[in-house]
């Protein structure tokens, strides 16, 4: 023994020290690691921040699909041929600048399986609000997929060219 210990010198180990306080310190804790998980993540479906399943992560690989926005000149035909990035017709328009939220218009444009009036009108009134529309604006239904060479493939569909004169549906795309 260490010269600072005399034998007698009364030793009393604490309770808290023995193996069964132990066992037991270690269930409290793993009790309450358990409460915190159900309560942040069980209950809110797997969505809390730390565990979450963000489509970034549980979706790589998988083809993905966007809108795009371009401003069509006056005087510009409308092809309603599919194109590559390099090769869309007209100028970017930020819908950002107009209070529109970009996964918003993302989701309505390539989760709408019919384009009947009411959409196209919603759509109109999404860009828009309730002005007529002072410009024409032709919006895409762009497509991507990861090739096998890891190249990804791009395609941009034009679906529907907001104008002055009114509302044109692409003739391929079924009301």
């Amino acid at each position: 023994m260490a010269d600072w210990l005399s034998d007698s010198d009364n030793l009393h180990i604490p309770v808290s020290m023995k193996g069964t306080s132990a066992t037991k310190k270690a269930r409290n804790t793993i009790s309450a690691v358990l409460v915190v998980y159900v309560l942040t993540v069980a209950l809110n479906l797997g969505e809390f921040w730390p565990f979450s399943i963000f489509p970034m992560f549980s979706q790589g690989g998988n083809s993905w699909s966007r809108a795009l926005v371009r401003e069509m000149p006056t005087g510009d035909a409308v092809s309603w041929n599919s194109a590559g990035l390099d090769d869309l017709p007209g100028i970017p328009f930020g819908v950002a600048s107009k209070g529109i939220d970009p996964i918003d218009l993302a989701n309505f444009v390539s989760k709408t399986e019919r384009w009947d009036p009411i959409r196209v009108r919603a759509l109109s009134t999404m860009l828009f609000a309730s002005e007529a529309p002072d410009r024409r604006l032709l919006i895409f239904r762009v497509q991507a997929q990861l090739l096998d060479g890891g190249e990804v493939a791009i395609e941009a569909t034009p679906y529907v060219l907001i104008a002055p004169g009114g509302v044109l549906l692409n003739p391929i795309i079924k009301p």
